[in-house]
């Protein structure tokens, strides 16, 4: 009874598994534009290393939608799949670089501080 619960247990996961792996290309579609809009809400274009990975989103989505056009599904998803990571790591850079900045800024000021003391 309990291999057999087991045995179930693992088919469904599997099962659910391949199922989250096969998101239609449209969905990515969607998610990739929205990851691309919170990059962009998030200054990614005003940071340089973030505004690379935020146009090779873009271009990736673009080419996305080509070979949807074409019915090339499966070569469309890697696409998005990419894009999706760019729009993402966009974000990140975008949301790390104010706070790299205040670290820096705070950082300077304990070294005038410690300057200042020594002397």
């Amino acid at each position: 009874m309990r291999k057999a619960l087991i045995g179930a247990g693992l088919l469904l996961g599997w099962v659910g598994c391949a199922s989250a792996q096969r998101m239609p290309p449209t969905e990515q579609l969607v998610d990739s534009q929205v990851s691309i809009r919170q990059a962009e809400e998030a200054g990614a274009t005003e940071v340089p290393n973030a505004a690379q990975h935020l146009q090779w989103a873009r271009e990736q989505t673009q080419g996305a939608r080509r070979l949807l056009e074409l019915n090339r599904r499966d070569e469309a998803a890697l696409y998005l799949k990419r894009a999706a990571a760019d729009a993402e790591l966009a974000l990140a850079l975008a949301r790390e670089a104010p706070a790299r900045a205040e670290a820096d800024r705070v950082l300077q000021q304990v070294q005038q501080l410690q300057q200042s003391t020594v002397q």
